[in-house]
């Protein structure tokens, strides 16, 4: 098995600490190992018929994301089958897409929602 350094900050490494203890997972490495499957899985897997997109975003940080997301799912209205914002707790927003999961068009979708500013986190799984 090989062997890889990662740098995290502190305050990520704790949280990483506190999820081995309360996920049971024997070690950071196991966690890590688990995650970046699951992250593969989820990005990969392209078996169903829709992707589901969720999207994090805080409009205190730049009051123009919520416009750009919607903006950018526009132009991939060919793809797009469902649609749904809500307004959370303070500034942040959670947008929610359904797409069709067909070629790489979705990968393209959230590569560029994650290049968005105030975007803080993007979900995907394959309904």
């Amino acid at each position: 098995m090989a062997v890889i350094s990662v740098s995290i900050p502190d305050k990520l490494l704790k949280r990483l600490d506190e999820a081995v203890h309360k996920g049971g997972f024997s070690s950071r490495s196991d966690l890590i190992r688990h995650a970046v499957e699951k992250l593969l899985e989820d990005e990969g897997d392209s078996s169903g018929s829709y992707r589901f997109i969720a999207v994090l975003s805080d409009h205190g940080e730049t009051m123009y994301v919520d416009r750009n997301i919607v903006t950018l799912l526009h132009g991939y209205s060919e793809d797009l089958k469902g649609l749904y914002h809500q307004l959370l707790d303070g500034s942040y927003c959670i947008t929610v897409a359904i797409t069709r999961d067909e070629g790489e068009e979705w990968r393209s979708l959230v590569r560029r929602l994650r290049s968005l500013r105030g975007i803080k986190k993007v979900y995907t799984v394959t309904l």
